[in-house]
């Protein structure tokens, strides 16, 4: 990497802290201004400043997850303008460096982050997302955090039930109202149980019934693939925030359904993200990348637009996938394959 390289690879990096430092700081503060009434009666149940900050500190991962590529283009763009701005593109190219080569430290960078995000989404935000959620609860709802009516498919098509789920008490997670369908040797059987009581390998019941047919018989413990506690805090966080999911986690609900679309559909989505700054960038390069007199109103407008458009495109292409107008595959992957062949487009132009 040559000194201009460097130079370049230090402008991008700086641009992209402060773009993400301001739009991670303007999202917290705008929610947690609008919950402002929720967080004082929060106060009333013994949760302080200690407890808010630890809130909005776990609230960034998710937040970075979901804005980061767009963080990843206007920084880009920014960069891009201020070396327009300062002329200090003008030496490189007339030596006969292509724009395109001009930018490869900005384009390796952005793949490297969105590789970290990528990294976070599959290793650290699904360890955080308990206390996020349990913290969440608590400070907006003022409850403590109890999952109700919750379904999970296990291996072999086995179905598990449970009025209340209780993720976080002493001795292990506990679940109320268990039901299991299942199928055994004399056909289709139920386990039912008052309580159970997870102990980090099975399941341990209070008041256990296997029923089969032709009769019943006390069960005091349970196990079965895909039915562990994580798989019930897994279809909750399913239901109320999908987009959280890792590929982990939706490869997990697959095992136990795979006709389940809106965790193929993430799938797909979540493969194809490294590469979506990147496109992006590509994309937005030609529109910024000019020689003649522009004010930076209008590279940010058009960042803007393009971060707009995209995402919208990927919220209805998300949609359509899980309403099942869509393949998982076309309606996942296929936002970043367009933008694939529009990337190409304009680089060509660029190169032009």
């Amino acid at each position: 990497m040559q000194r201009f390289d460097r130079y370049v690879l230090r402008v991008f990096l700086a641009w992209w802290l402060v773009v993400a430092l301001a739009l991670l700081g303007l999202f917290t503060a705008l929610q947690l201004l609008g919950k402002s009434d929720e967080i004082q009666q929060a106060g009333e149940f013994g949760l302080g400043l200690a407890d808010l900050g630890r809130y909005a500190l776990l609230s960034q991962p998710y937040l970075l997850l979901t804005f980061g590529q767009y963080v990843t283009l206007l920084a880009a763009l920014g960069a891009v303008m201020q070396l327009l701005k300062h002329r200090e593109w003008v030496p490189v190219l007339t030596a006969g460096r292509s724009a395109l080569r001009a930018v490869a430290p900005i384009l390796l960078a952005a793949f490297a982050l969105a590789l970290s995000l990528s990294w976070m989404r599959e290793a650290a935000a699904p360890r955080l997302m308990p206390e996020h959620e349990a913290l969440h609860r608590r400070f907006f709802s003022q409850v403590v955090w109890a999952p109700r009516d919750l379904w999970v498919r296990g291996a072999g098509d086995v179905r598990m039930h449970a009025g209340g789920f209780t993720p976080a008490v002493s001795g292990g997670p506990e679940l109320e109202d268990l039901q299991v369908f299942l199928s055994g040797p004399h056909g289709e059987e139920m386990v039912r149980a008052k309580n159970a009581r997870w102990d980090g390998v099975e399941w341990l019941l209070e008041e256990g019934r296997r029923v089969f047919t032709g009769g019943e018989e006390p069960l005091e413990r349970f196990a079965s693939a895909g039915l562990a506690a994580a798989d019930f805090e897994r279809a909750w966080f399913a239901r109320v925030r999908p987009l959280d999911l890792s590929v982990a986690d939706c490869e997990a609900l697959l095992a136990g359904d795979p006709d389940h679309r809106q965790a193929s559909t993430l799938a797909w989505s979540w493969r194809f993200a490294p590469l979506v700054p990147v496109l992006l960038i590509l994309l937005g390069l030609p529109f910024v990348m000019r020689f003649e007199r522009r004010t930076s109103i209008e590279g940010i407008a058009g960042g803007l637009g393009l971060c707009g458009a995209y995402f919208v495109l990927e919220l209805i292409a998300r949609d359509l996938g899980g309403r099942g107008a869509l393949s998982p595959f076309w309606a996942g992957a296929g936002p970043a394959l367009l933008l694939t062949g529009l990337a190409a487009a304009a680089t060509a132009r660029l190169r032009g």
